[in-house]
């Protein structure tokens, strides 16, 4: 896969293809920001459409989870040790990382329930460490399962929206 991601860099129009997607998904994380924020200033969020605030906020998620997988793909040092770090960021999440703050609460009878290959790392990587399964794990997650969920839940924000009334005016 890799080599097919260099062999594009050689062909112009596949390359312009390439980095179209990308700076695509940079415009789709700031427009989604932007959007939350416009939610949030004209007070969008009010009854009766706090269940279609909730619905923006997990898309929000999505959009970030999109963002984060797909940076893998390119399988290149920069995209390893990137994965890397933000994974180790999840192992020291409170409660879920096996590093993490309240990761004793999770002890019944003295058997710990997160352990080093049951932590939030270990179920992002699907492995110790960045290797083929977290390859395996992120294409499919940034091409099938995200998308899906995305895509179930836009139709969802936008039914929400037209059965609301339209979009909320000002304050």
């Amino acid at each position: 896969a890799y080599n097919d991601i260099l062999a594009l860099r050689d062909v112009t129009s596949l390359g312009i293809l390439r980095e179209l997607h990308r700076w695509g998904a940079h415009a789709m994380v700031i427009t989604t920001w932007l959007h939350m924020y416009r939610v949030f200033l004209t007070g969008s969020y009010k009854p009766p459409r706090e269940f279609n605030w909730v619905i923006g906020v997990i898309l929000l998620l999505l959009t970030l989870l999109l963002s984060f997988t797909g940076y893998l793909l390119p399988w290149d040092q920069l995209a390893i040790w990137a994965i890397t770090v933000g994974s180790n960021m999840a192992r020291a999440t409170p409660i879920l990382g096996y590093e993490g703050p309240g990761q004793q609460l999770l002890t019944i009878g003295g058997i710990d329930m997160i352990t080093d290959g049951s932590d939030a790392r270990f179920g992002l990587l699907g492995a110790r460490f960045v290797g083929e399964e977290t390859l395996n794990r992120f294409y499919v997650l940034h091409c099938i399962a995200i998308p899906l969920a995305a895509a179930l839940l836009m139709a969802i924000h936008f039914w929400r929206v037209r059965k609301d009334g339209g979009i909320s005016g000002p304050l």
